[in-house]
């Protein structure tokens, strides 16, 4: 089984890459606005969508609700390998906001007192490494460091076969830790299979079962449940990859997924399940308080984000997944008692910017109508891009090449693909939903899928950039953490690999290319960091706006 280039990821964190635009992503205010400010923009999102759907670049299912009530939907098939609207409403697998669910359920017994958020999980696995320090909180906001399962190479030789608890325990337990636990935040699908265990050892059912009793029964939930494999005479949807017409992709055993990822439902079903959680019905008030208490990013199996819109702020709480082709979104704003969910099953072009649209047109805001604009280089210039790239946050390499005066590029151990040019230094590959920009004068590039944003560098600049400019004693002397009250995130400063690098609070390390001996750039986002050692600050400045942070 080839391994299919970034799309086997339960997950793809919008709060963890930076926004189409280059910005990094910022979450926390304290600001909100008055439900009877907002007006809606759904004359656009219709042209919106009907330019997606003319070129063939949308599937699946879209919908926006207020009160619980559904103000705005769009759902499009795949009939006879097209793209077609429909009125009906299908189900969806929905990935990694399972773990929304999982995470709720762990609430529910805490609640009952069968568990606390201290409890380690020696109690229940002590041969997994760390697990007497581990606790379910950890576990429950990414805390942990237990590796994640999905990023190891084995996985794709196991994800379409059955899976026992016990097997996919034996594996977990021989990965050495990422870090040590609480040190910090990071995503890791394996806290939440275990978490699913933990419940079932606890309460002697099946995950689906619990789900079922708990959640679904309560809210009235008719098509949330865990699936084993896709039923299209239940109304379940497979998804899609277009090689020429649009062809159904390979399914995951789910048993691989379980409570990190399993979970099938509908736009309708996601929306009574957010507002019911918040609404009190599933947990107390304390409980959901806790569950949404923000650390590194990381809620418990939820994310908070703050939308500005007319220089007001609206705050949402959300999670995203990703399986297979499938990539969902689902928020909710409690005080407007807005609701917006999105579920593909084809990556015909990025779900991030669908999802960001339909939330924009949802408070009123103007939408970006895409073009869809084809830019044609010579050869000559084609040449620019052309190098062999690795990743720090990617295990695959990609080579870019040109052949037949066609860029294209080509993952470690899958066939080549064409890159079609749609803007400055700025190529995609519409049937996987891939959007590469590259930066030719410092032989970088980002790749984006479906949310996720990786950074990639010519492996030859990799090994020159040892030889810093910068003496690496004056670069000791800007690492550390730098904080401000005026800017969301903290910023973390680093040399790994004989590299100097930067982080932003539950964002991917990007490397930072001297200027001068005082600065640095990451030009692909547009950032520049200037340093003052004496002062142990430095400031950042990112699209005309620079922010002064300390060192702690």
């Amino acid at each position: 089984m080839k391994r299919k280039l970034l799309s086997i990821l339960l997950v793809t964190t919008l709060s963890s890459v930076s926004y189409a635009d280059g910005s990094l992503s910022t979450e926390s205010s304290d600001k909100q606005s008055s439900v009877s400010t907002i007006t809606n923009n759904y004359k656009q999102l219709d042209q919106y969508f009907e330019v997606l759907a003319e070129k063939e670049r949308v599937l699946g299912s879209f919908a926006i609700y207020q009160n619980g009530k559904n103000i705005y939907s769009k759902n499009y098939l795949a009939v006879d390998g097209k793209v077609k609207e429909e009125e009906l409403g299908h189900r969806y697998k929905i990935g990694s906001i399972t773990k929304t669910f999982t995470a709720t359920l762990v609430l529910q017994l805490i609640e009952e007192g069968k568990l606390t958020l201290d409890t380690k999980l020696a109690k229940f696995f002590p041969e997994i490494k760390n697990a007497d320090k581990i606790t379910i909180e950890m576990m429950l906001n990414h805390h942990s460091g237990i590796f994640n399962y999905t990023n190891h190479e084995e996985f794709l030789s196991y994800y379409q076969q059955t899976q026992s608890n016990k097997e996919m325990v034996e594996r977990i337990k021989t990965y050495e830790p990422v870090f040590e636990p609480g040190e910090r935040g990071e995503y890791s699908n394996s806290n939440y299979l275990l978490l699913g265990y933990i419940l079932e050892v606890i309460t002697g059912k099946d995950y689906g079962v619990l789900v079922a009793e708990k959640i679904a029964k309560p809210l009235n939930l008719k098509a949330t449940y865990l699936e084993e494999k896709t039923e299209p005479e239940n109304n379940e949807v497979f998804s899609y990859q277009k090689s020429g017409s649009l062809v159904a992709t390979e399914q995951w055993n789910m048993s691989t997924a379980d409570a990190a990822g399993a979970i099938v439902s509908t736009t309708h079903d996601l929306n009574l399940f957010f507002k019911g959680l918040f609404d009190g019905k599933l947990i107390s008030k304390e409980l959901l308080n806790k569950m949404i208490e923000v650390t590194d990013t990381y809620g418990y199996g939820i994310f908070k984000r703050t939308i500005e819109i007319d220089d007001k702020e609206y705050v949402g709480y959300w999670h995203n997944g990703r399986i297979e082709r499938f990539s969902s979104g689902m928020m909710y704003f409690p005080e407007q008692k807005i609701g917006v969910a999105s579920l593909l099953n084809a990556d015909l072009y990025d779900g991030s910017k669908i999802f960001r649209s339909m939330t924009n047109a949802a408070f009123g805001k103007e939408i970006a109508i895409p073009e869809f604009k084809v830019i044609k280089l010579t050869e000559k210039e084609l040449q620019q891009y052309v190098g062999d790239y690795s990743s720090d946050t990617h295990p695959l390499g990609i080579k870019v090449m040109v052949e037949d005066k066609q860029l294209k590029a080509q993952a470690d151990g899958q066939g080549a693909f064409p890159l079609t040019g749609i803007d400055k230094d700025k190529f995609e590959f519409s049937a996987a939903g891939i959007e590469i920009e590259f930066d030719p004068s410092s032989k970088q590039f980002v790749i984006k899928q479906g949310g996720r944003a990786d950074i990639f560098v010519e492996k030859s600049k990799k090994r020159s950039e040892k030889n810093f400019n910068v003496p690496e004693d004056t670069l000791k002397l800007y690492v550390g953490v730098y904080k401000s009250d005026d800017f969301p995130l903290d910023i973390e400063v680093f040399i790994k690999d004989e590299k100097f690098q930067a982080q932003a609070t539950g964002q991917p390390a990007f490397p930072l290319t001297a200027v001068s001996e005082t600065e640095f750039k990451f030009k692909l986002a547009g950032i520049s960091i200037k340093f003052d050692a004496e002062k142990n600050q430095l400031a950042i400045t990112q699209h005309g706006n620079t922010n002064i942070m300390t060192k702690e």
